[in-house]
């Protein structure tokens, strides 16, 4: 299918590894121009050769989303590679705070462990939004797609408090952006993704090996494995063409049949 997308250009913040990385490679792969980012430089030069190797129209940039700076530095960097984006999705980074990794239980999370959460995942999402929007609006087109989390409709007890009390904040914020900004041909989506192949669901796993072990994803997955990153990938290509123009203000489980809710 042809997506229509072949001379957009995107930003994916947070894209040099795991599900970001996959996106990076659809998007690329249907023609589109990407400037993708990640904080490890090695990472990042890894993920634009081999991008590139495959023929994609790719520019990788070392930078923290996280910050003010960091995402104005993002967006400034896009124009003067690609012009202003068409696409931005985010991909926030770990969710776990800082100060102890994974932390788990109300009574041992401090307020800063809160405060970074939400710097991180929705302070990420309103500054790149809010950089991109206009010349989106100009050109009456636009995307804006975020990577949220299965724990958006079914919260887990046994995850870190901060990451799944905090990150739901983003989907209230991308269904007022999809009402507000849809006059303008501006749709706003989550994909919320439940176990894939990465770095941080290794360390994930690592980090509780008693409470959710491989064998009991195994169980929980009806489809019998956890997503590959281009998994990801296809479907945020998909939400960010001209083919999904009339859907917008969705937050969409992609996790193999891991969640048990019927919406």
């Amino acid at each position: 299918m042809d997506l229509g997308i072949s001379t957009r250009t995107a930003i994916v913040a947070g894209g040099s590894r795991g599900c970001g990385r996959g996106i990076v490679q659809a998007l690329a792969t249907e023609g589109v121009r990407v400037l993708f980012t990640g904080r490890n430089a090695d990472a990042v030069d890894a993920a634009q050769g081999d991008v590139r190797s495959t023929g994609g129209d790719v520019t990788g940039l070392v930078a923290d989303m996280t910050t003010k700076d960091g995402a104005a530095e993002i967006v400034n960097a896009a124009r003067r590679v690609y012009g202003d984006p068409d696409i931005l999705v985010v991909n926030a980074p770990n969710a776990f705070p800082k100060r102890s990794g994974h932390l788990r239980g109300f009574e041992n999370c401090e307020d800063e462990d809160y405060l970074e959460t939400f710097d991180n995942h929705v302070f990420s999402v309103v500054r790149l939004t809010r950089a991109v929007l206009p010349a989106m609006k100009a050109r009456q087109w636009g995307r804006l797609l975020n990577i949220g989390t299965i724990a958006f409709k079914t919260p887990h007890q046994e995850d870190p408090m901060p990451a799944t009390d905090v990150r739901i904040a983003v989907a209230p914020l991308q269904r007022i952006l999809a009402h507000e900004y849809g006059r303008w041909g501006i749709t706003a989506n989550i994909i919320a993704t439940g176990p894939f192949e990465s770095e941080l669901s290794r360390d994930y796993l690592a980090s509780s090996p008693e409470i959710k072990t491989p064998e009991w994803y195994q169980r929980m997955l009806p489809v019998g494995r956890w997503g590959k990153p281009i998994e990801m990938g296809w479907l945020a290509a998909f939400l960010c063409s001209d083919r999904a123009a009339f859907l917008t203000g969705e937050v969409i489980r992609l996790d193999g049949g891991y969640t048990k809710s019927l919406f």
